[in-house]
Protein backbone atom coordinates (compact mmCIF):
# COMPACT_ATOMS: atom_id res chain seq x y z
CA UNK A 1 0.00 0.00 0.00
CA UNK A 2 2.92 2.54 0.79
CA UNK A 3 5.01 1.67 -2.34
CA UNK A 4 1.75 2.43 -4.62
CA UNK A 5 1.82 5.69 -2.60
CA UNK A 6 4.80 6.45 -3.04
CA UNK A 7 4.38 5.34 -6.71
CA UNK A 8 1.34 7.63 -7.56
CA UNK A 9 3.33 10.49 -5.80
CA UNK A 10 6.18 10.37 -8.46
CA UNK A 11 4.34 9.79 -11.36
CA UNK A 12 2.21 12.65 -10.37
CA UNK A 13 4.51 15.23 -9.36
CA UNK A 14 1.95 18.42 -10.20
CA UNK A 15 -0.93 17.10 -8.26
CA UNK A 16 1.34 16.63 -4.94
CA UNK A 17 3.09 19.49 -5.61
CA UNK A 18 -0.33 22.00 -6.07
CA UNK A 19 -1.98 19.86 -3.12
CA UNK A 20 1.53 21.00 -1.03
CA UNK A 21 1.30 24.25 -1.95
CA UNK A 22 -2.16 24.99 -1.26
CA UNK A 23 -1.97 23.20 2.59
CA UNK A 24 0.97 25.77 3.28
CA UNK A 25 -0.88 28.72 1.81
CA UNK A 26 -4.00 27.68 4.02
CA UNK A 27 -1.70 26.51 7.10
CA UNK A 28 -0.38 30.43 7.07
CA UNK A 29 -3.84 31.85 6.72
CA UNK A 30 -4.97 29.72 9.16
CA UNK A 31 -2.07 30.85 11.63
CA UNK A 32 -2.06 34.55 11.10
CA UNK A 33 -5.51 34.72 11.83
CA UNK A 34 -5.82 32.16 15.26
CA UNK A 35 -6.47 34.04 18.73
CA UNK A 36 -3.45 32.99 20.20
CA UNK A 37 -1.72 34.63 22.50
CA UNK A 38 2.45 34.04 22.67
CA UNK A 39 1.72 34.51 26.68
CA UNK A 40 -1.09 33.69 27.95
CA UNK A 41 -2.55 34.70 31.16
CA UNK A 42 -3.09 31.91 33.57
CA UNK A 43 -3.23 33.68 37.05
CA UNK A 44 -6.40 36.40 37.67
CA UNK A 45 -5.37 40.12 37.26
CA UNK A 46 -3.65 41.26 40.74
CA UNK A 47 -2.61 44.98 42.03
CA UNK A 48 -0.08 45.35 45.11
CA UNK A 49 -0.21 48.62 46.91
CA UNK A 50 2.76 49.46 48.87
CA UNK A 51 2.82 52.33 51.08
CA UNK A 52 5.93 53.83 53.38
CA UNK A 53 5.38 55.45 56.57
CA UNK A 54 8.69 55.85 57.81
CA UNK A 55 8.98 56.65 61.62
CA UNK A 56 5.54 54.77 62.16
CA UNK A 57 5.12 51.64 64.30
CA UNK A 58 3.48 48.16 63.10
CA UNK A 59 0.22 49.05 65.31
CA UNK A 60 0.00 52.57 63.78
CA UNK A 61 0.96 51.91 59.98
CA UNK A 62 -2.47 49.83 60.16
CA UNK A 63 -4.59 52.22 62.50
CA UNK A 64 -3.38 54.99 59.97
CA UNK A 65 -2.69 53.72 56.70
CA UNK A 66 -3.51 50.19 56.03
CA UNK A 67 -7.13 50.14 57.20
CA UNK A 68 -8.43 53.57 55.47
CA UNK A 69 -6.89 51.86 52.21
CA UNK A 70 -8.45 48.73 52.47
CA UNK A 71 -11.68 50.94 52.95
CA UNK A 72 -11.34 53.13 49.91
CA UNK A 73 -10.63 49.71 48.13
CA UNK A 74 -13.77 48.00 49.30
CA UNK A 75 -16.56 48.34 46.26
CA UNK A 76 -13.87 48.21 43.47
CA UNK A 77 -15.50 47.06 40.39
CA UNK A 78 -14.49 42.84 39.99
CA UNK A 79 -12.56 42.78 43.22
CA UNK A 80 -12.57 38.98 44.67
CA UNK A 81 -9.94 39.31 47.24
CA UNK A 82 -8.70 42.04 49.36
CA UNK A 83 -5.92 41.22 51.60
CA UNK A 84 -3.12 43.21 53.53
CA UNK A 85 -0.20 43.08 55.58
CA UNK A 86 1.34 46.12 58.04
CA UNK A 87 4.75 46.42 59.48
CA UNK A 88 6.77 49.28 60.88
CA UNK A 89 6.58 51.76 58.55
CA UNK A 90 5.45 49.56 55.81
CA UNK A 91 1.97 48.73 54.35
CA UNK A 92 1.21 46.05 51.76
CA UNK A 93 -2.28 45.54 50.31
CA UNK A 94 -2.85 42.44 47.33
CA UNK A 95 -5.58 43.27 45.94
CA UNK A 96 -7.38 40.29 43.48
CA UNK A 97 -9.23 40.42 40.99
CA UNK A 98 -12.22 38.56 38.59
CA UNK A 99 -11.39 36.89 35.47
CA UNK A 100 -11.52 39.26 32.71
CA UNK A 101 -11.05 43.09 34.65
CA UNK A 102 -9.05 45.44 32.78
CA UNK A 103 -5.41 45.45 34.56
CA UNK A 104 -5.36 48.99 34.01
CA UNK A 105 -8.81 50.03 35.34
CA UNK A 106 -8.17 47.99 37.92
Amino acid sequence: MLGRLVGFALSNRLIVLTLAGLLLFFGILAASSAPIDVFPEFAPPQVTIQTEAPGLSAAEVEALVTIPLEQALNGTPGLETLRSSSAAGLSAIFTVFSDGTDLYRA
